[in-house]
């Protein structure tokens, strides 16, 4: 049985800490939770010499619509897909602010199949050290019934999921922020379609500060044999604005600032594809969700999911 908004579970695989798996429940729905990177993989560059965007669905963003394009070599997850931003070099930085805005996706259902997507922007989490991760976004879930459910929450690894009363639909702008504080996290969530927002401090002392991230998530569920990641939503796309991040030392940029470094990340799922975590993404066949590269300014991106092909055979 899955342990609801109860207790935080520490797995390892393949040698490299996966994470600390907070359970959280959903209405009419399989508890879940949302687990850090379980594998950063070959980090790759952020894209920035693909093709242009005219040859993706989502190339519009920008005048040369390069966000269309897929991201080259990007890091593989078990479940994330999005951008992550971390120390560059042997420079030891801690972002205190990550801010991004997205619209909420629909999830398109079938009946008799659960699944689940999240999206959010978050601190830390990154680094298989990692022990914490502050983070807030929506969800488009679907019940095992073929109903949708959209819901806004924040978490704070090691501790549970929340869920919080903010409704939302989908097609809603949503802007969030993260920002950390000497012994607290502020959270800022705002639908700019209805108007309303959240506001949340909250004491936690410890926060990791070496990342920052804008991620669409397959979530987890944990029990007491550890966690797993539950099956992804078909979200179609999600396109990430506004992505910005400040330093405690002040600086400020985008994903693609040279300040720090950035890793796109591609969600795959290993059982399809065994040894993934040994080379970069490459075969879109193998990926639930993947990134684009990042538009001019290096602020947007899109992440879309993909139905993936069965592995060639030998």
């Amino acid at each position: 049985m899955v342990n609801v908004r109860s207790r935080a579970i520490r797995i390892t695989a393949a040698g490299a800490l996966l994470g600390l798996c907070a359970a959280a429940a959903l209405a009419g729905a399989p508890a879940q939770a949302r687990p850090r990177l379980l594998h950063a993989g070959a980090v790759g560059t952020t894209g920035s010499s693909g093709t242009t965007g005219s040859t993706g669905s989502t190339g519009s963003t920008g005048s040369t619509g390069s966000t269309g394009a897929t991201a080259p070599n990007a890091s593989v997850s078990a479940n994330w897909a999005g951008y992550a931003v971390r120390t560059s070099g042997t420079v030891v930085r801690h972002f205190t602010r990550v801010a991004g805005t997205w619209i909420a996706p629909a999830v398109t259902c079938t009946p008799g199949s659960a699944t689940y997507s999240a999206f959010w922007v978050g601190l830390g989490g990154y680094a298989t050290s990692s022990k914490h991760l502050e983070q807030i976004g929506t969800e488009s879930d679907c019940g095992s019934n073929g109903v949708e459910h959209y819901s806004a929450w924040y978490e704070l690894v090691p501790r549970a999921s929340v869920t919080v009363a903010l409704p939302v639909a989908p097609g809603d702008v949503i802007a969030a922020v993260v920002k950390a504080t000497r012994g607290a996290i502020i959270f800022t969530l705002s639908d700019r379609t209805t108007g309303a927002s959240l506001h949340r401090r909250i004491a936690f002392a410890n926060a990791d500060t070496t990342s920052a991230e804008w991620i669409a998530e397959a979530p987890s569920t944990c029990g007491a044999g550890g966690c797993h990641t539950l099956p992804l939503g078909d979200f179609g796309t999600v396109t990430f604005t506004g992505a910005t991040v400040r330093t405690q030392a002040g600086l400020r940029g985008s994903i693609s600032s040279t300040t720090w470094s950035a890793v796109p990340i591609a969600l795959a799922d290993r059982s399809r594809a065994p040894g993934i975590d040994r080379f970069p993404f490459g075969a879109r066949a193998l990926a639930d969700a993947v990134p684009t590269v990042l538009d001019d300014a290096g602020s947007s991106f899109a992440v879309s999911w993909e139905q993936p092909a069965p592995p060639a055979a030998l």
